[in-house]
């Protein structure tokens, strides 16, 4: 009896081991459907990633189509689908495209198609730029290159004709575009920003002028007149220590360029370094003995030097002296200067004033020397007539000139041509 039972038992190990073979069997089969279910998923989704960035290429040649059949609303449309997505949000071609469009949107002549975007350049020059960026191998940075220029010239026409129409300030915002839209090739249009430089200094825009002369200099630019212009600005703006550092900057390349020199010398001169100023004049005058404006910038020096009461008598009288020589000077190497014969006449002017003034400091039992003093400044007014009456020549209507002859007239008894200047007066106060 107790066979069976074991016999039984051990039927059932057999048929529960079978049970799990089963089972096992069963699992592995589940397993390898679930992995080739995986497989088919990670498929799905490569073959919907390629369907997507297929489709936004697709999207990219209908833009591109568009573009061509002249539908720009479409085009736009299209490409900034493709752009905005992420499969081709880093694409140069699909940048190129969206580039061409807005500029073609900037000088179309279509009202329907103007009323797509108010401002559509910019747009073209920043896809343009993306485009480059993402343009590894260059394929596009030709044609983008050809389409910069063609812009640039655009603004480069435009500031042309502001500036003969002298609209200064309108050709200095157009020269400067045109240099910025070459800029996204990395291309220096240092023409472009020279011109809007000067245009910047002709509209009085003192930082766009340091703006765009700076640019230049980084752009390895070399001329003295950028230094010297750069120096100059800083210099009327009152800013000794950038004003020295680009002349010096200029002086380091061009060591024997004499503007540079007087550049330096007007920097000394604005900021009452009259030592070292005197001291370059004296070097430019001996560097080049035929530069009229040297000899009247000394001259001014000399002038101001007999002027300083801090001064003892004999300085300023030895001044006195050299600033006469220097403003004859200036008027032998050009007659026709204005500023040399006004200076040499008002020089005498102020000399005779001093003495005149020294004079009414008398008491009143010095008459004798009294007389002897207006004597010797009346000579003075003498010595000023010829260079006076030859700036008024020169000027006409200079009317601080005019306000001196007639008192030096009136002074000097000469009646007919005290009238004769008061006239003149009249006629430039009625204008």
């Amino acid at each position: 009896m107790l066979k069976p039972k074991i016999n039984l038992y051990v039927s059932n190990i057999k048929s529960t081991g079978i049970f799990y073979l089963c089972r096992l069997n069963q699992l592995k089969s589940i397993m390898l459907i679930i992995k080739s279910m995986k497989k088919f998923a990670l498929l799905l989704v490569l073959v919907t990633s390629i369907t997507i960035a297929f489709g936004q290429k697709n999207v990219r040649q209908t833009a591109s189509n568009y573009l061509k059949d002249g539908k720009l609303d479409k085009a736009m449309e299209a490409i900034n689908l493709c752009v905005l997505d992420a499969s081709t949000a880093q694409d140069a071609k699909a940048w190129f495209i969206r580039g061409n469009v807005y500029l073609e949107l900037s000088n179309t002549k279509d009202e329907k198609f103007k009323s797509l975007d108010p401002d559509p350049l910019p747009k073209a020059l920043e896809s343009y730029r993306k485009s480059i960026e993402f343009d590894t191998k260059k394929e596009y940075y030709d044609d983008i290159l050809a389409k910069l220029n063609w812009q640039r010239n655009n603004y480069y026409n435009t500031a042309v004709e502001n500036y003969n129409n002298k609209l200064y300030k309108d050709a200095m915002l157009n020269f400067g575009r045109g240099a910025e839209v070459l800029e996204l090739a990395n291309v220096s249009d240092t023409i472009s920003i020279l011109n809007a430089a000067t245009c910047a200094s002709l509209a009085n825009e003192k930082e766009a002028s340091k703006k765009y002369y700076i640019k230049l200099l980084k752009a390895n630019y070399k001329s003295p007149v950028v230094f010297i212009t750069l120096s100059d600005i800083y210099r009327q703006d009152k800013d000794s220590t950038n004003s020295l550092k680009y002349v010096r900057m200029g002086q380091q390349l061009y060591p024997n360029d004499l503007r540079l020199f007087l550049a330096e010398t007007n920097i000394y001169l604005t900021f009452n370094n009259t030592p070292k100023a005197l001291k370059n004049l004296q070097v430019a005058m001996a560097k080049d003995s035929t530069n009229y404006s040297v000899a009247f910038a000394l001259g001014t020096i000399y002038d101001n030097i007999s002027n300083d009461t801090t001064r003892t008598p004999v300085e300023r009288n030895e001044a006195f002296q050299n600033a006469i020589g220097a403003y004859s000077k200036s008027i032998r190497l050009n007659a026709e200067y204005f500023e040399g014969n006004y200076n040499l006449g008002a020089l005498y002017v102020n000399k005779a004033a001093s003495i005149n003034d020294e004079a009414t400091k008398l008491p009143l039992e010095e008459t004798a020397k009294f007389d002897k003093l207006k004597k010797e400044a009346d000579s003075y007014l003498e010595k000023a007539l010829p260079f006076l009456e030859k700036a008024t020549e020169l000027q006409p209507a200079d009317i601080n000139t005019l306000f001196t002859l007639k008192q030096i007239y009136s002074r000097t008894s000469k009646p007919d041509k005290v009238k004769a200047v008061q006239e003149k007066i009249n006629a430039i106060q009625k204008k």
